[in-house]
């Protein structure tokens, strides 16, 4: 009996796993490590391993767009129809040439000075106007171990 019960309950497990996943390369074929990829208009994200590859859990089928975005190459976004689980949709970013416009460099006051003492002189004014402030924050990392212990 309780191997039934073990069975039944790891089938609606498997019911209840339902993921995107794929790899992200560059144009050659190269993974690109901690892309980020994210469902469109939800806060549903991930980023990419060393290997380009990443899964997204998902739970119903339908339309969405993902939007894939990494540093120095064209952020993609890419509309799919999941019938069916697991789904997989491999990318292939291609690389964003930006040419920087000419800086120049002087020996005058630096332009923050004066932002930041028109703020510090208008302080009471803008607290009243703020009484409160919400904000939604998201961090991610990434840690490698090397020479872990055996033992912990």
């Amino acid at each position: 009996m309780q191997k039934l019960i073990t069975l039944i309950l790891l089938f609606f497990s498997f019911l209840n796993y339902a993921q995107i996943r794929g790899t992200v390369t560059d144009t050659k074929g190269i993974p690109l490590p901690s892309v980020s990829v994210l469902v469109e208009n939800t806060y549903n994200g991930t980023s990419s391993n060393e290997q380009g590859q990443y899964e997204l859990n998902i739970k119903t089928a339908g339309k969405y767009t993902l939007i894939f975005q990494y540093l120095g190459y064209k952020t993609q976004k890419t509309i799919i129809e999941i019938k069916q689980f697991p789904f997989v949709k491999n990318i292939q970013l291609s690389e964003e040439n930006l040419t920087l416009q000419e800086v120049v460099i002087n020996t005058k006051e630096n332009p923050a000075n004066a932002i930041i003492r028109n703020a510090i002189k208008n302080k009471k004014q803008n607290g009243e106007k703020t009484s409160r402030y919400k904000a939604d924050f998201y961090s991610r990392g990434i840690f490698k171990v090397k020479d872990l212990p055996k033992k912990i």
